[in-house]
């Protein structure tokens, strides 16, 4: 476990990042991966179909992920007062929070999934082959869902490499099961979902193990598993919000995937394959932000203020730094990369590779924005972030109608550009103001 209330603030928030950056990488690197075989497979219409139900697929998975982070505060903050025994209770009941969400999202996903793909303008000739994919993740959600739960709750008392080991394993049963789906049994997009599928569902088996064996405040049994008002009251308090803004933030997304759609299918395959890179450049800002979250809710659990306001200054300097060196990478990789991932379609590729440039300048805004929607999550303060969340949809939802008749798919990572420039100057304002607030004792 990693213990961030003492020490080296810098090191202690490194130290734990670095697992959690190299697990997004590797999600990044397995979602690729699938685009890679299913294209080479099947070709550019089943990348599309894959890519369509992405964000459908994320609106969902981002939603929960929301509640679970919440759950996850309240764990750091019993784990950094030193009360393990509150923290058994947290983990029960956000369980059956997650439970119980899981299930209904998977019976009203499976049911109007082709519906939702129609409302998206999904490409005719794709629309069967993204149905029958979406399906089978929504049949398949709830393992997704707790394996997420499970290693949040893990990151929330310091834990960042047992998740690495676990999307490690589970990604290699992924490669080999979509491998043998896909070209040993033709089973196309439906191989592809039912490999991710069956993966997670090992995953979430491995993970519980662990934790009923190492991990004794998150060894529960039955009797455990009884709604507690306080705790569920808490959790939600901090997580609601955080549900709230992943969901409309993730909706701003579809807005997006709704104007890619409409333009045609390889820019459906442009912006699908574009965005996943985009998102393992991003990686180590969101890895930082994690371990903040994390660094935040312990010190928070025993009252230090003044070591959190330094941790979120060194942080964002830190991250600004790796994060132009990660530009300068990718100014000479971007577009030989996309023409592989790509087939080398030549409008998809360059379409991808303005899409990926224009967000990588963008990164310097998004570092404030993500760690310091974390920052006052943690904090409990959650008013500034949800109101953040709404903002953007309007932005996305806004910029793309002004802009995408003159500018076509060029306005898709504008609208990123826009949404991102915003949360920076509104959550920095908003950190200003609720960090003063604070009353906590100096340790």
């Amino acid at each position: 476990m990693n213990n961030m209330t003492e020490g080296s603030i810098l090191k202690g928030v490194v130290r734990f990042a670095i697992p959690c950056i190299i697990s997004n990488v590797l999600q990044n690197l397995y979602n690729i991966v699938d685009s890679v075989i299913v294209g080479k497979s099947d070709g550019t219409a089943a990348l599309a179909a894959v890519g369509a139900s992405g964000s459908l697929i994320n609106l969902f998975l981002t939603t929960v992920t929301g509640f679970a982070c919440g759950f996850a505060i309240c764990a750091g903050k019993r784990y950094g007062a030193g009360d393990r025994k509150g923290l058994r209770g947290v983990f029960a009941n956000g369980l059956l929070l997650v439970l119980a969400v899981s299930l209904m999202l998977s019976v009203l996903g499976a049911v109007f999934a082709r519906d939702m793909l129609v409302i998206m303008n999904t490409p005719g000739e794709i629309l069967e082959e993204a149905t029958g994919y979406l399906l089978v993740i929504f049949f398949g959600m709830g393992f997704n869902l707790v394996y997420s739960y499970l290693c949040e709750m893990l990151r929330g008392i310091g834990n960042s490499k047992m998740p690495l080991y676990f999307l490690i394993a589970s990604s290699i049963l992924h490669l080999v099961l979509i491998l043998v789906f896909l070209f040993g049994f033709s089973m196309g997009v439906v191989g592809a979902a039912l490999s991710t599928v069956l993966s997670q569902a090992f995953a979430v088996a491995i993970c519980w193990v662990y934790l009923f064996r190492r991990v004794p405040e998150y060894r529960i049994s039955l009797r455990d598993l009884r709604p507690r008002r306080e705790i569920l009251a808490e959790g939600l308090r901090i997580g609601g919000p955080m549900a709230v803004t992943n969901f409309v933030v993730m909706f701003g997304v579809i807005i997006l995937s709704f104007v890619t759609n409409g333009i045609g299918t390889e820019y459906v395959a442009a912006y699908s394959t574009a965005s996943r890179v985009g998102y393992i450049v991003t990686t180590p800002l969101f890895g930082f932000a994690s371990a903040l979250s994390v660094f935040v809710a312990q010190n928070l659990g025993v009252g230090n203020l003044p070591r959190i306001r330094e941790g979120v200054r060194k942080t964002l300097l830190f991250t600004t730094g790796v994060d132009t060196v990660l530009l300068v990478i990718f100014l000479f990789a971007t577009r030989p990369l996309l023409s592989f991932l790509l087939n080398g379609e030549p409008v998809a590729v360059e379409a991808g590779t303005t899409y990926l440039l224009i967000r990588c300048f963008a990164m310097v805004v998004l570092a404030p924005a993500a760690c310091l929607k974390n920052v006052l999550n943690s904090l409990g303060k959650t008013l500034f972030p949800t109101i953040s969340g709404f903002c953007e949809v309007g932005i996305r939802y806004l910029v793309p109608i002004a802009l995408s008749g003159r500018l076509g798919f060029v306005s898709v990572p504008l609208t990123d550009v826009a949404a991102w420039l915003f949360l920076a100057v509104f959550l920095e304002i908003g950190y200003i103001r609720e960090s003063r607030s604070l009353t906590l004792i100096t340790k």
